[in-house]
């Protein structure tokens, strides 16, 4: 993959996922019954037989369908690519294949190529072509991917192949339905669509590796500059993936993409109206940008072709709020700061810093801003290394935006410390250090029978940056921290659960040490909720630190009580100092 293609895909930073297939007639409602799950995993849900889910085809027909009006509705939200689902795990074809009949052209009244017509929008727009293709699943086909359920179940009720109309997995043959239908159609989808910036797999399960490498030549073969998602599994993808819904909580070193929905659903459903607000979206956007991160946002068209109202008013909202701050989001460098700023998202273009606030004081105070600042949209001044911003009254809007120009490139020193009086210490920026597989720590008695389950693993960072699998009491996790001024600091932890409606149990204990000082709880009792759309997320106290006088130390936490199975899966998403 080349250097130009990466920068490319990084560059981006904003993107429409398109979740459009048969499911969308039925939109989630059967025999009365209303499905409580994604609404593209439909014929999963229902256990429909094949027989009976084709039958949709021949009432399909989206005469509302316009390709120009989706993807100019892209480009005024400022997304700069769209990924389209070709075929989804129905086995059904989203566009004009010869490879097989079940297709939208062949078996539909509407009898049109929509991905024919997309892509020559987004040619008109300047936006580029993805393609979403289910490589592995395909419910349509006995040869297609089923892990069985020893492998579980989707959402614990959903099976992941097509087991109600193909029950003998021992007579399926997974290479002939990937050498007879997936490489043929992926040789079509970029052979016969333009260049294609992105190929889009999912749900990998258990492919063997030859089927990913043989998929990957494939595509390098075609399109080399063409991005491969994650999830065409065995390591042959050219970025990273988050899982659905999943935001990022420090940098990411590598080009990754997080895909999120409006709602709870990918494709269409009648009776999800479970909205996230403009701002909701604006903020995991700008959250995002800031983390080198792009953000796949997902429509789900009906059945007649059209986005649904309230996805119209997001994307408004989105492009209203967009204009005049492109250059702030697009092309855009991570964060220079070593931390999450608790007030602000902050981005580098050129010599300019760019501040999304959070917050918006009558002042705020940077630390260890080394360069020197020569213009700004707000009042300034800068002494040594601290710059003191003065800020207008910028209540009731979103992320207003606010941009500091310096002399050269911005300078920021590479050293965890509170910034306007707090910091935020992400696992992603600590040593974890591998304890013995030890019942006691810091001279701490543990009750043996408390701890009900075995130690078997070592805490490690999740994909999203935060702290997973802290099961070892004898595990630490340590920050080289430096504290300019001395004062009081109040200490608590953030934590949240690692999926969503996942039980949130804080029945363990967290310490705290620093230079001879030690802060604590028995027990995380949360104080307040710390807002999350996906997660629980909770912000705990854990007592107060005292710097006497400015300097540098480790800071030091520790687990030394683990009391349930469920604790041990609680994930540590921060740890926040605020000045007192």
């Amino acid at each position: 993959m080349s250097d130009k293609a990466i920068q490319a895909f990084c560059d981006r930073k904003f993107g429409m996922f398109i979740h459009w297939g048969l499911y969308a007639l039925p939109g989630g409602r059967h025999n009365g019954e209303i499905m409580n799950s994604i609404g593209e995993w439909f014929q999963s849900y229902f256990r429909m037989p094949n027989r009976e889910y084709a039958k949709f085809a021949a009432q399909f027909n989206p005469v509302n369908f316009n390709a120009d009006e989706w993807i100019r509705k892209a480009a005024d939200a400022g997304m700069k690519y769209i990924v389209f689902t070709a075929k989804h795990h129905d086995g059904f074809s989203m566009y004009d294949t010869k490879v097989s009949d079940y297709n939208i052209v062949k078996m539909t009244p509407f009898g049109r190529d929509p991905l024919r017509e997309l892509a020559a929008a987004c040619e008109k727009y300047k936006i580029k072509l993805g393609i979403y293709y289910s490589h592995y699943l395909d419910w349509h086909e006995e040869d297609g991917g089923d892990p069985g359920r020893e492998a579980g179940l989707n959402c614990n009720f959903m099976s992941w192949g097509n087991d109600w109309d193909f029950p003998d997995r021992s007579g399926k043959d997974f290479s002939r339905y990937f050498y007879g239908k997936v490489i043929p159609q992926v040789t079509e989808l970029l052979t016969n669509y333009g260049e294609v910036c992105e190929l889009w797999c999912d749900c990998p399960m258990d492919i063997r590796p030859e089927f990913s490498s043989a998929l990957r030549d494939l595509v390098k073969k075609l399109q080399p500059d063409c991005m491969i998602n994650a999830r065409i599994g065995n390591g042959c993808n050219d970025f990273q993936g988050l899982g659905d819904n999943q935001l990022l909580h420090s940098k990411s070193p590598l080009p990754i993409e997080s895909p999120g929905t409006l709602n709870n659903t990918w494709g269409f459903k009648y009776d999800d109206h479970d909205w996230k607000s403009t701002e909701q979206i604006i903020e995991q956007l700008v959250s995002l940008t800031e983390k080198n991160a792009n953000y796949l946002l997902n429509v789900g068209p009906t059945a007649l072709g059209e986005f649904p109202p309230e996805t119209d008013r997001i994307l408004r909202g989105i492009a209203e709020w967009i204009q005049g701050k492109e250059d702030a989001i697009y092309a855009s460098q991570p964060t220079p700061f070593p931390q999450e700023l608790d007030f602000a998202y902050c981005t580098r273009s050129g010599n300019r810093l760019n501040f999304f606030l959070r917050k918006t004081p009558p002042e705020l105070i940077l630390d260890g801003i080394r360069g020197r600042v020569v213009r700004a949209d707000v009042e300034f001044r800068q002494e040594g290394e601290r710059l003191f911003l003065k800020l207008p009254d910028l209540s009731g809007q979103t992320l207003p935006l606010v941009r500091l120009e310096f002399e050269g490139k911005p300078d920021v020193r590479q050293e965890l410390m509170p910034q306007n009086g707090t910091l935020l210490l992400s696992p992603a920026a600590a040593e974890i250090m591998e304890g013995k597989e030890e019942r006691k720590t810091a001279g701490i008695e543990i009750d043996e029978a408390a701890i009900v389950h075995e130690v078997t693993n070592h805490a490690k960072l999740d994909r999203d940056g935060t702290l997973c699998d802290w099961n070892n009491v004898s595990d630490k996790i340590e920050w080289e921290v430096f504290f300019p001024e001395k004062g009081d600091y109040a200490l608590s932890a953030v934590t949240q659960t690692r999926w969503k409606n996942q039980p949130w149990d804080g029945d363990r204990s967290l310490v705290l040490h620093w230079n001879g000082q030690r802060a604590g709880v028995k027990e995380l009792l949360p104080e307040e909720n710390d807002p999350s759309p996906y997660f629980t997320r909770k912000l705990s106290p854990l007592g107060v630190l005292h710097i006497p006088e400015g300097g540098r130390g480790k800071l030091i936490l520790e687990s030394p009580e683990i009391r349930s199975e469920n604790a041990g899966k609680i994930n540590l998403n921060s740890i926040r100092i605020n000045r007192i």
